[in-house]
């Protein structure tokens, strides 16, 4: 049954899922780790300059919406798609410029053949993610449905087709770019359908609400990136090496997208009543852990089986890397982060994530240095474990909220020590 909350969570689940696709289809295909390479950089690249404003842009609509009026909402919406293309139509213009002029800091992506199409790929896709977030919050679910139902299926085709027929990255990007440009186009019909008169008051809220929000996306990603510039540096720019880092340092796509699904679909309901909406946040969570930590134990116990079978044996060195990264699965089903967003506490999170990236940026240069690939994956691991402590401990703190009430307690703990003994097992 697609419940509002479930339809957000396909939503993130099948963005994510497509991403997988991309790593499983390019080495079924014989593209070499330097063709590989170029795409994964090219993806760092994307998500490098929209991750941190997106997530904090869309976790304070979340919040700021409910409490609007009628009107108001209509205005809202309309405001978000104008600010949301400025923003990327800057960002298209500051890489653009400094690829054409050969700035020293875009010299990595000026050598990849691809790299304008993926540009205007980058300008139509980037604000076109509002469109699902826009049909949640105006409660049109059945258009929502068929959208989820329909896009993501037609990226995958638009993406493979020519990569099938053709043997050309540059040609499944381009598909790529029509896609995009579908949605967004859609997205352009739906907001000019509105009223579009900006609000100062109403924009300044949301802004002001969402730059903590933008600052602790900031921190809490830019490790990432981080991570893969000191792969990069420590190996001398090899986009060999990096393709191995990246197929290695994945995250399972159902576990981010269904948690974050949940996280962002239940802000309103701990809004309207914090005692229910937990209530809600521990059921839903529940399901969700009977889902996911079996599958994440099943694919640890049988990695060195399905991986090569996946991603070909070009990448089997990623597999140590990728074991760690299954770890993840712990932290990521707490949800701190989104009952500290809904209780209004946007501030903290940045000062979380602020620690959090100093954590991870020193553990995983020491851990490249001492360990080598696998080095990075601990101390991402370590970091995330950091964040979700902290926010245990503050919302302990001024709340009084214990983990039992964000989740079933004793079966993540179950799940957890059944994870980490079959890591072990298979040593």
């Amino acid at each position: 049954m697609f419940t509002p909350i479930r339809l957000l969570q396909f939503f993130h689940l099948s963005r994510q899922v497509s991403v997988l696709f991309y790593a499983f289809l390019l080495p079924f295909l014989n593209f070499s780790n330097d063709e590989i390479g170029s795409f994964e950089l090219l993806q760092i690249l994307a998500y490098s300059l929209s991750f941190f404003w997106i997530s904090g842009l869309i976790q304070g609509l979340m919040h700021i919406f409910p409490t609007l009026p009628a009107h108001s909402k209509q205005k809202m919406l309309s405001a978000a798609f104008l600010f949301f293309s400025l923003i990327t139509i800057f960002f298209v213009v500051f890489v653009g410029l400094s690829i054409y002029f050969n700035f020293p800091v875009s010299q990595t992506f000026s050598t990849i053949p691809f790299v304008w199409i993926f540009l205007l790929y980058f300008l139509f896709n980037t604000p076109a993610q509002l469109l699902e977030y826009s049909l949640f919050l105006e409660e049109k679910y059945q258009w929502l449905k068929i959208f989820c139902l329909v896009s993501f299926p037609l990226q995958i085709i638009l993406f493979s087709v020519p990569l099938f027929w053709f043997d050309n990255i540059s040609l499944g990007i381009t598909g790529l770019t029509l896609w995009a440009f579908l949605r967004f186009l859609i997205l352009i019909f739906h907001s000019f359908s509105l009223p579009i008169h900006f609000d100062k008051k109403i924009i300044y809220t949301w802004i002001t609400y969402s730059l903590p929000l933008i600052f602790s996306a900031l921190v809490g990603g830019l490790a990432s990136v981080i991570n893969a510039s000191l792969v990069q540096y420590y190996y001398h720019g090899s986009t060999a090496i990096f393709a191995v880092y990246r197929y290695g340092a994945r995250e399972l796509p159902f576990v981010n997208g269904l948690f974050e699904g949940l996280g962002l679909g239940i802000i309103p309901s701990l809004i309207k009543n914090i005692e229910d909406g937990l209530f809600q946040l521990r059921k839903n969570t529940l399901h969700l852990l009977h889902i996911v930590f079996p599958i994440t134990i099943l694919l640890m116990f049988f990695v060195h089986s399905w991986f090569p079978l996946l991603f070909s044996e070009q990448f089997l060195d990623s597999i140590p890397i990728f074991k760690i990264f299954l770890f993840l699965v712990i932290s990521r089903t707490i949800p701190t982060n989104t009952v500290i967003n809904a209780l209004g506490h946007s501030q903290i999170l940045a000062v979380i994530g602020l620690l959090e990236l100093a954590i991870h940026l020193i553990a995983s240069y020491f851990g490249l240095h001492w360990f080598g690939l696998i080095g990075i994956a601990y101390a991402t691991f370590f970091a995330y474990s950091f964040e979700k402590i902290a926010g245990l401990i503050y919302l302990w703190w001024k709340k009084g909220i214990l983990i039992t009430q964000l989740i079933p307690f004793y079966w993540w703990l179950f799940y957890s020590i059944l994870l980490i003994v079959s890591y072990f097992i298979i040593g």
